[in-house]
């Protein structure tokens, strides 16, 4: 193979200095660095699968906590029964965030530009990282007005 003149000066004007070789401690900052990039986009993956089950969960138990604190015969009106609802679709609301959050993402990358790569990783970590803001915003509210829909029926029994 030939090497015009231009890829001749490039090549002369390349300088190693300093090589040492491999260290441990840079071998472990090396794998940790690795696991860090693979990891990041399986974590917020996982982080959406758990709130799927916490998101869906605590429907279940708002109103079970609802059914004990309200009497028997208890009539909610129309207004009251809505206002007791918003908590329990709000959680549902959530679940369905992070459900998105959760799902796989496509896109089209090269592996051999490396810059395509780490776009595309960034490109999804973002993604995801949007669906878990929104779901939490969504669980913390329901939670929020869950707990003041509580205070507030505490005293109907």
């Amino acid at each position: 193979m030939n090497m015009d003149e231009n890829e001749r000066e490039l090549v002369n004007m390349i300088e190693i200095e300093n090589a040492t070789a491999v260290t441990p401690h840079n071998k472990a900052l090396y794998e940790a660095g690795k696991s860090l990039m693979v990891d990041s986009i399986s974590t917020g993956r996982e982080f959406c699968n758990s709130m799927i089950g916490i998101s869906t969960g605590a429907i279940p138990i708002y109103l079970g906590i609802l059914a004990y604190l309200l009497p028997e015969d208890y009539t909610l009106g129309v207004a009251a029964g809505v206002v007791l609802a918003i908590p329990a679709i709000g959680f549902l609301v959530a679940a369905v965030v992070f459900i998105f959050g959760y799902l796989p993402v496509t896109g089209n990358f090269s592996l051999d530009i490396v810059e395509q790569v780490v776009a595309e990783r960034d490109r999804i970590i973002n993604l995801r990282q949007h669906f878990i803001i929104g779901g939490v915003i969504i669980f913390a509210i329901s939670t929020f007005m869950a707990i003041i829909a509580l205070i507030i029926n505490f005293g109907a029994r």
